[in-house]
Order: structure tokens, then sequence, then C-alpha cells
């Protein structure tokens, strides 16, 4: 689970900025599923929500934490020589060209509570750090890596039985420290890796969405099918959740069929999702290309949101609406917050412009994002503004600009 994600100089962000999903409040009530316990008590939120105008930097805050994804597992693998610059963005309104990107994840992993450091410039890493919470308030560091100029290399501090000789050895500035561990067979790093780092799911990449909203369905109907075909519980539940939100679905079939490649004539088989409806006690098939945008985009969706709650992991979806009535995010929420669907307590970051959302959310799930006349994002949590009570309804506050980040139109 993440405590929180702060990043810094990093597409339209400037300065400092946060993601928490820590709750500050004493004596929340257990019964209130939407948040869960931390190791050392605190409380956390399932579910956060971020909301802004167009283009105020909703998907560049996801794309953050994405980026620091795929940065450690990956890049000691995909970046192939020091030459190479590190893909990721900069605020590129600024002339000090010297700054310093960062970034910094308090996450827990196997009920551990960690925190991990990266600072970075275009084509080096400047600081990379990762530490192990040992008491409510105090981290040792497991490692530390900093690049040293005047010597032109690194100076690396460790605990972790790193095999420093062999890292130094194939380590490159470009890379992360972690990934180029783990592909030595670290044992504590490759169980982090595995155990958290993987288990982030998401549509968002460097240059926005991985899919476009209005055709989910479309592109990723054979892929999902193919996968439901394979994994029999995942398909059992994703029926279960498209009956209660389709009044006119019965259930979903999966048949095989023959398609010929031209121009070798080769048959190849595939598989295709029909929906099953009744009629009059009849049964009625529906190739599901015809069924609704909203229900083949569920469809695909649930492929990737259900795994992520079984495994325990963090979906992060940029426009989670995705031509689905408002009333079917309120129950993509209660999958994330319910305790007996969600034991492990995976954990939903969402951008999504389907507002009554609000309503179904508590001030502390809520993260404002705009952007000033320098094209400068910012963005900051409802509950720390003054002055919103527990009781307002937030999706009228927001609507009439009372919080701000909101189209000026």
């Amino acid at each position: 689970m993440i405590h929180s994600f702060v990043f810094k100089n990093f597409c339209s962000f400037s300065d400092r900025a946060e993601i928490s999903f820590e709750d500050i409040r004493k004596g929340i009530s257990a019964e209130n599923n939407m948040f869960c316990n931390s190791p050392d008590g605190e409380k956390l939120s399932k579910v956060t929500m971020l909301v802004g105008a167009n283009a105020s930097g909703k998907t560049s805050a996801l794309k953050a934490l994405v980026f620091l994804s795929w940065f450690v597992q990956n890049s000691f693998a995909e970046l192939q020589g020091e030459t190479v610059d590190i893909p990721f963005d900069m605020f590129a309104f600024s002339d000090d060209k010297g700054r310093v990107s960062e970034f910094e994840l308090v996450f827990e992993c196997n009920s551990v509570v960690y925190k991990y450091i990266l600072h970075l410039k275009q084509n080096f890493v400047v600081k990379e750090e990762l530490y192990r919470r040992e008491s409510s308030k105090h981290f040792n560091y497991l490692f530390k890596r900093e690049w040293i100029q005047p010597r032109n290399e690194f100076e690396i501090e460790e605990r972790i039985n790193l095999k420093k000789e062999v890292i130094k050895d194939i380590l490159r500035k470009n890379v992360s420290l972690v990934c180029t561990a783990v592909a030595i067979k670290n044992e504590l790093l490759t169980e982090i890796t595995d155990s958290f780092w993987k288990k982030i799911v998401t549509n968002v990449s460097r240059i926005g969405k991985t899919w476009e909203t209005t055709t989910l369905g479309e592109k990723g109907l054979r892929s999902a099918t193919e996968k439901y075909q394979k994994n029999e519980s995942l398909f059992k539940k994703t029926q279960r959740f498209l009956k209660d939100i389709d009044l006119g679905l019965d259930s979903v079939r999966i048949k095989e069929a023959d398609a010929k490649i031209t121009p070798t004539g080769e048959v190849k088989k595939f598989f295709l999702p029909y929906g099953v409806h009744k009629v009059l006690q009849k049964e009625y098939e529906l190739p599901f290309l015809f069924e609704s945008s909203g229900t083949k985009n569920m469809f695909v969706l649930l492929q990737f949101l259900l795994p992520v709650i079984e495994s325990g992991g963090i979906a992060v979806i940029d426009e989670l609406e995705i031509d689905l009535h408002p009333l079917a995010l309120p129950r993509i929420i209660d999958l994330f917050a319910n305790p007996t669907i969600n034991p492990k307590n995976s954990q939903l970051l969402f951008t999504s412009h389907s507002l009554e959302v609000l309503n179904h959310l508590e001030k502390e799930q809520v993260i404002l994002v705009e952007k000033d006349d320098n094209c400068m994002s910012a963005l900051y949590r409802l509950d720390e503004l003054k002055g919103v009570r527990r009781d307002d309804n937030i999706y009228a506050k927001y609507m009439a600009g009372a919080y701000g980040a909101i189209p000026n139109i």
C-alpha cells in the first residue's frame, strides 16, 4: 500500500506536490471501510480521486507515480548505454536547466513500511535511497547511492548484501540500483519488487492514456476475452459484476471461433464473448461487439481491476468513467472499499470527470489539481482547506466553485 507520494520538477509540476493516502483523524470508526490500518496503526485510504479542469495536471500527477514504478523495475533492462536519456519530462517552462527532479514514496510491503527516494537529472541519477521504518518516526537506511561529480562515479553505502563490487561493475548512471540488484538476485529487493512494484497496474504512459475512453471496449475486447478464457475465477467475478450493473444482461459466454489468415490461408482459433439475454424465458445471444459501450468497457476494465484487488496491488487509472453511467463508478469504488471483496486492502488512485462520485467519497480522499497562469500545476487535498465540513455536499460545493480547481468557463 502507498502511504504518501511526493514529486517535484515533473511535467507541469515545478514545485513540490504530494499525494497522501494517510488519514490524520483520530478515532475514525472501524466500520468505515474506505480506510484501513497500516502496521503502525495509521489509517490509509483505499481510494483517492484527483479532480480538476482539463489540462490542469491530473494525468501528469499519475504519470509521476507510473514513471517511478517503471524506472525501478525496467530501467536496467531497457536503457542500454549510459548516453541514453532517462524517459521522463521535467517542468518545461524553466530557465534553470540544472534543476533536479525529485521523487519520494512511502509504501508498505509485506507489513513493513519503506521510504524510497530518487533524484534525477535527464541523463543520470543524482541520488537513490531506500529506508525501512524501524519505529513510528524513525527510518534506517538499507542503501544510499549518490553521484560524486568530482570523481565521476557513484558512492554506495548499503546494509543488504548488495555485492557492491559486482553492482559497481554493472550499474549505469541512468538506471535504478533496485532493478540492477534484482538482476543479480538480491533477495530483499527482489521481494519488494515482486510484492509491491509489480502490482502497480495502470492505463497511463509517458504520452498519456494507453487506451482511449471511447474505444476501450473495441480495442481490448479480444485480449480481455483471452484472459477471461484462461482464468475461470476472474471470468465468474466479472460476470457477476456486469449482471449487477446491466439490467438486460443475464450472463456472458465465451465461444471459440476460427479465423483465416491471408495470404497464407492458415486458420487460427480465437475466442469471442457473447452477452446472454433472457426475454420471456428464452435465451438470446448477442455478440459483445453489439453491447453498449459502457458494458464493453466495463468488461475490459475489470480484467485490470479485479486482479489488482486479488493480489493486493494498486490501480492507477486515468479517466475511470470510460463511458460508464455515473452510478457505475460507486460500484467500482465499493470493490475496493468492501473488506470481503478486498481483504488485502488494494488501493485505487484515479481521475474522473464524472463528478457525482464525489458524493461517495470523504474529503480526505479528494485531491484537487489546478494550473496557474504560468502553466504551473499544484495539488492539494480537500481536507487541507479551512471550513470544509464533513457533512458538506462536496459535489454541489465543488460545482459552485467553493474549492477551486474548476474550469473557467
